[in-house]
């Protein structure tokens, strides 16, 4: 099981029931599915902009026996591609790219099919790119440490050395972590600056989003972090990492619910 953030938009309720009455029912959800030592999750009921309920349930750390609360950072995972879309989006309205923006244009190295996909397939999930996890080769055996992982140059590696795109561009719709990952490089070569930073310039710090962040490894630190764990045969296990979990535009941000209730503001309010 991987450590999660709900983030729940209540709808109206029975007038009679009061605040601390839906705080009960929204807590015997929780409860009874997620001991107090055992991996867990936060939760953020976010009701007329206002937050109507916040907690943690479980351990972000089984090591430590650190509980979750609504500090804790947890990685977004696949969460992570609204900002990334968002980024995109705005060196659109700066000017700096297109939405016809084709791959080639940015990586005129890119095979010669990249012509036909632009900025908007890419966010679209229309751009027809293999996934770059079928590209990769098939990881270690099991071993103690960190597992080797590919960062996003090593994406676009291979899909430079993919001869063809699963279909046309613009013809399917194909849910792509390739394709994410492509638009975070394509945000840090047209911006200059690495990804991470242009986050951290153009989203996180402008909302205040103090505890989020794109995260790569020695050069910055999660605080507050929630760990990945998965169960095999009744004992719970670390499984924070894994070889595909260090890139960045398709799932490597961090975050908690207080900025994540700064995020859902922002996008309701411009």
């Amino acid at each position: 099981m991987i450590a999660l953030i709900g983030m729940i938009a209540c709808g109206r309720t029975n007038a009679d029931l009061g605040e601390e009455a839906r705080s009960k029912q929204v807590d015997a959800l929780f409860r009874p599915i997620i001991s107090p030592n055992e991996p867990g999750a936060a939760v953020l009921v976010v009701k007329d902009g206002r937050i109507a309920f916040e907690r943690g349930y479980g351990l972000a750390e089984l090591r430590t026996g650190r509980p979750i609360d609504a500090r804790t950072n947890f990685r977004l995972a696949s969460v992570s591609k609204q900002f990334t879309a968002a980024a995109v989006m705005l060196l659109v309205r700066e000017g700096r790219i297109r939405f016809e923006t084709q791959l080639t244009e940015v990586f005129p190295d890119f095979p010669v099919y990249g012509r036909e996909i632009t900025v908007r397939n890419l966010l679209q999930h229309t751009s027809g790119l293999p996934d770059y996890e079928d590209l990769m080769a098939a990881p270690p055996g099991p071993e103690s440490g960190e597992p080797v992982q590919i960062s996003d140059a090593g994406v676009l590696e291979l899909l430079k050395a993919s001869p063809s795109p699963l279909f046309a561009p613009g013809t399917r719709w194909k849910y792509s972590n390739s394709g994410y990952v492509v638009l975070g490089l394509i945000a840090g070569k047209v911006s200059g600056k690495p990804f991470d930073e242009f986050l951290a310039e153009k989203i996180f710090s402008p909302l205040e989003m103090n505890r989020t962040g794109a995260f790569v490894r020695g050069k910055n630190a999660v605080s507050d972090r929630a760990y990945g764990h998965g169960l095999s045969e009744g004992r719970w296990r670390e499984t924070d990492q894994s070889p595909t979990s260090s890139t960045l535009g398709d799932g490597g941000i961090y975050s908690s619910l207080s900025d994540l209730a700064r995020w859902d503001e922002a996008l309701k309010n411009g």
